[in-house]
């Protein structure tokens, strides 16, 4: 099985896809618009390399601080 994503276009196609479920040809799935994605799905690409270095760094060096001060 496959799951496709089908952009209604004419008003006349839900009814179609009606018969076609009553066919148990296809089940139609409804989808919101507001997806639940991860962050990293959310944002990956959105830095450019250089700059995710950078903060990757900075992570890293601000976890290391974190991780050797004592109370």
């Amino acid at each position: 099985m496959e799951t496709l994503v089908v952009q209604i276009n004419n008003s006349k196609a839900y009814k179609l896809l009606a018969d076609l479920e009553d066919l148990q040809i296809l089940k139609v799935i409804k989808r919101t618009k507001n997806q639940t994605l991860s962050l990293s799905e959310k944002y990956a690409g959105k830095l450019k390399p250089t700059t995710a270095n950078s903060l990757q760094d900075y992570v890293k060096q601000s976890r290391e601080e974190w991780n050797s001060k004592t109370i």
